[in-house]
Parts: C-alpha cells; structure tokens; sequence
C-alpha cells in the first residue's frame, strides 16, 4: 500500500488546525481557573468580612463590659461623649 504524500498546503493547513485545537483547549482551562480565582476571591471577601464583624463584635463586647463594670448608665455615657 502506498502512502498518500500530502501537499505543504495541507500539511501546514493541518498544524494550524492542531494549534486552533490546542488553543481552544488552553482557552477553556483559562476559562475554569478564572472562575476558580473568582471563587477564592469572593470566598477570601467574605472571610474578611466575617473578621471585621467579629472584631467590631469583641470592641462592642468590651464596651459593654467596662460600662458594666464602671456601672455607668446610658445617660451618664451620651453626657461623657456630648463633653469630650
């Protein structure tokens, strides 16, 4: 059996066909780790979100605790604010 010889045209045809195919591939892993960064991102967002919450939380907490202690009353505390 002999072998077909193909022409340059065709053979360059076919490499730039392989390209395309590897281009599509690479484009559709691009396409997945963006949206994974994406993901991570937001994920990150709402873990700093989550810390600021949990920070003011503690300061409120703390707040709380030093005007129980102090026994200080609401009134006490908006005549110390309005004076400083």
């Amino acid at each position: 059996m002999a072998r077909e010889r193909r022409t340059k045209k065709e053979i360059i045809t076919a490499k730039i066909e392989t390209i395309d195919e590897k281009i599509t591939v690479y484009a559709n892993k691009i396409a997945a780790l963006t949206d994974e960064k994406e993901a991570l991102q937001a994920e990150l967002e709402e873990l700093a979100t989550a810390q600021k919450k949990a920070e003011e939380e503690a300061k409120t907490k703390e707040l709380l605790k030093i005007i129980k202690d102090k026994n200080i009353s609401i009134d006490d505390l908006k005549k110390m604010v309005e004076n400083s």
